[in-house]
């Protein structure tokens, strides 16, 4: 009889040249290099046209709701269509609100065109953090995604930069935008990229993930509201007070800036010591920074007023990194994919509810309304994580994830489409997921 021989095969994911997925990270910064301009010119154009700033304002509670909408069903048509096909489909979404924008003046259309740009921005991340988790190792994963936000973090400011250097009155800014957004098919069209596996589908447990982090929760809950609010209200603001295009376009600029100088040190910071501690300072520099901003009102000069936006938009944004990173320390690997879904609507569910408040209040109350939102808000997250410092002890050293750099100015997929993280969720599925 002859014996029976059992080979066993170990799957390998050897990542991608450094070459291939550059073509999807050079499409998306032409993508930001259009965002950033259409989030000078909006403001602008509207101020431009007389209208009260609650008008620019609703602009971003329109973005974030078509953006919660992407994070529902971009997952659905990713497995009816693979990533290359979604991708371009967005992208052609996007052309479309532009052009929307570029067709009429009426602000009821462009609330409209705001909610179809967001759901499609929400989807190019999705795809395109997607299809790099796909294509990296494990060993690279960490340092691709870093210099996809980065590279996309400079893209948006030196978008919104440009402005200075265009006649806001004609239809050059928004012509430029479709132009990009254009081009930037073109890398993910030719790309040589291997098709990731359609993703699974969502696993949303709000109750799950408060009591496994309820400051990882709160975190992002709040910064969704906070960097949406301030992203939206910096130019509306700045055009009250008379501001050039070309200030305008410096003080977005030196706020996405301001974003890698906070963010990086903290966030390797908190990689040593209580992330709560991390979150407690930047909460806190926040709210002292609404506070200055309210004493002060329009006192500051310019180059004080640029300063303080951007040590804002710095501390506010580490707060969705660091929290996100919070959440992930207390999570066992088989919970990834569930708390990457969760965080992921929980942030979108705050960056349409709290500016749409804020827009709605701003019917009623002068501009300045937003500094006491923002101070409120980064006041009362300040106070509930140093309740919790006191409440429960610190994720141990050795059982802590290394941080990873990210951005609250759109979706954050972790874990939920990465393939391997997706493979250990569903070993452990019996071990309680759904509890």
């Amino acid at each position: 009889m002859e014996e029976e021989t059992i080979i066993e095969t170990t799957e390998v994911r050897v990542s991608a040249t450094p070459v291939a997925m550059s073509g999807i990270i050079v499409s998306m910064m032409m993508m930001a290099a259009a965002s950033g301009i259409a989030f000078a010119y909006i403001p602008i154009t509207l101020s431009d046209l007389g209208f009260e700033p609650w008008v620019a304002s609703a602009m971003f509670p329109a973005l974030s709701f078509g953006g919660l909408m992407g994070c529902l069903v971009v997952g659905w048509f990713l497995r009816l269509s693979g990533h290359a096909r979604v991708f371009m489909s967005v992208y052609a979404l996007i052309i479309w609100s532009f052009l929307i924008i570029l067709l009429t003046d009426d602000p009821y259309i462009w609330i409209f065109a705001r909610a179809l740009y967001g759901f499609g921005i929400n989807g190019a991340f999705i795809v395109a953090q997607s299809w790099l988790h796909d294509a990296c190792s494990d060993e690279n994963r960490g340092r691709v995604i870093t210099t996809f936000y980065v590279a996309y973090v400079i893209a948006v400011g030196l978008g919104s930069f440009s402005i200075g250097y265009m006649d806001v009155d004609s239809n050059v800014p928004m012509a430029l935008c479709i132009g990009l957004v254009t081009l930037a098919i073109l890398p993910v069209g030719l790309t040589r990229l291997r098709q990731p596996e359609a993703p699974e589908g969502f696993n949303i447990q709000v109750r799950k993930l408060w009591k496994l982090s309820p400051v990882g929760l709160m975190g992002m809950l709040c910064v969704g509201g906070l960097t949406m609010t301030l992203q939206g209200f910096a130019p509306i603001y700045a055009g009250t007070l008379e501001y050039s295009p070309s200030d305008i376009g410096l003080l977005l600029l030196m706020m996405q800036l301001g974003l890698l100088v906070i963010q990086m040190p903290m966030g390797a910071l908190s990689d040593r010591i209580d992330r709560r501690y991390i979150l407690f300072i930047v909460a806190t520099m926040s709210t002292v920074i609404g506070f200055v901003a309210i004493v002060t009102e329009s006192n500051l000069n310019f180059i004080w007023l640029v300063l303080m936006f951007a040590l804002w938009a710095g501390s506010i944004e580490t707060i969705y990194s660091v929290s996100s990173a919070l959440a992930n320390d207390r999570a066992d690997p088989k919970h990834y994919v569930f708390l990457s879904s969760t965080l992921m609507i929980v942030w979108s569910s705050g960056a349409f509810i709290i500016p749409l408040t804020s827009t709605l209040l701003l019917q009623f109350l002068p501009i300045k309304m937003f500094f006491w939102l923002l101070f409120s808000l980064s006041a009362i997250f300040a106070v509930f994580v140093a309740l919790r410092i006191f409440v429960r002890e610190r994720v141990p050293q050795d059982e802590m994830e290394n941080f990873q750099y990210a951005t609250a100015q759109v979706v954050n997929t972790g874990e939920y489409y990465n393939p391997e993280m997706v493979a250990e969720a569903n070993a452990g599925v019996g071990e309680g997921l759904l509890n």
